[in-house]
């Protein structure tokens, strides 16, 4: 139950962030271009290290994505406890 607890108060909180809210990847997360994309073919991977921008989160038919701006880069992740909030 702990881990649902934490992906819930993460992706709460991303939703409440603007787009400039700093965050960094904690672990190697996949991150799809579009909502509902098929799981097996991410966009790119977002590095453990790599500092990104968090923006909103939005629900697709089953799960809550997150928008994330690594970079020049720009897509949804599934996996919000990997990103680190460092600046509000």
């Amino acid at each position: 139950m702990k881990p649902a607890l934490t992906l819930a108060a993460l992706a709460a909180l991303a939703g409440c962030s603007s787009p400039d809210t700093d965050a960094t990847v904690t672990r190697d997360t996949a991150v799809y271009a579009a909502i509902n994309d098929a799981r097996d073919k991410p966009a790119f991977t977002g590095k453990s290290g790599t500092a990104c921008k968090v923006g909103e989160t939005v629900y697709g038919k089953v799960d809550a994505y997150t928008e994330v701006i690594c970079g020049d880069r720009k897509g949804w992740v599934l996996d919000a406890e990997n990103l680190k909030v460092t600046k509000p």
